[in-house]
């Protein structure tokens, strides 16, 4: 088991702040692991440290402003593994590791980070040259790194009214959206656990549409080169 933290915007514009207790397992982790402590949000009064956004801030994102809605969180401690966890590692993205400026500064992630890749060939394959596709994905122990810090991280990740992507060092990052994980909830009991953390949600369709696809580096870089 694991424990969460989640803080939710409500409809009377209040903000709740909740502790809870899940398996450690994908569907859980993903909500709370995209950011480590100290990464940099662009928000309408500048890049804000993702441990000091609240919901109700403003943040730029691919949908124009939008305000946050949820931020979950959790803490990843080294070399204690469980079945079922994807809390192995994280992910550095050095300087420029993508080009001049993407990131700016170094940046660390979670395994639930995915990126938009622009690939303009996927237009006439798919129908959309952009897609979200995990940052370890990318990882060639060079620019982009996995690491094992010496003690325990907090990471975050965090929800807006509409899916889609907010700027982190120069990078569009995902924001969060369940999408297929809520296929592998099993019973009722699992799916009352997880809905307990987002106040306001009470079936599927209240987290909205995916914004972008998602896949993952094989598989782009497999159809770029047909």
């Amino acid at each position: 088991m694991r424990k969460f933290e989640a803080a939710a915007l409500l409809p009377d514009f209040s903000i709740s702040f909740q502790q809870h207790v899940g398996p450690a397992v994908r569907l859980f982790e993903d909500a709370c692991s995209a950011f480590a402590r100290g990464t940099l949000i662009h928000t309408v009064n500048g890049p804000i440290a993702i441990e000091d956004l609240l919901p109700g801030d403003y943040v730029e994102s691919s949908a124009g402003t939008q305000p946050v809605t949820w931020i979950g969180s959790t803490t990843y401690v080294p070399g204690v593994v469980s079945e079922g966890t994807t809390l192995t590692g994280l992910t550095r993205i050095t300087s420029d590791a993508f080009g001049s400026g993407r990131p700016e500064t170094d940046v660390v992630v979670g395994p639930a980070a995915r990126m938009l890749v622009h690939r303009p060939k996927l237009k006439s394959i798919i129908g959309q040259d952009r897609i979200l596709v995990p940052v370890s994905d990318y990882a060639d122990g060079d620019g982009i790194v996995q690491v094992t810090p010496a003690g325990g991280v907090q990471l975050y990740h965090l929800m807006l009214g509409r899916h889609g992507t907010i700027r982190v060092g120069g990078l569009d990052v995902e924001t969060y959206h369940p999408g297929q994980a809520l296929a592998r909830v099993e019973g009722p009991s699992e799916w009352a656990l997880f809905l307990s953390m987002f106040p306001g949600i009470e079936q599927p369709g209240d987290f909205g549409e995916l914004t972008f696809s998602r896949s993952t580096r094989e598989v782009i870089d497999g159809l770029c080169a047909m």
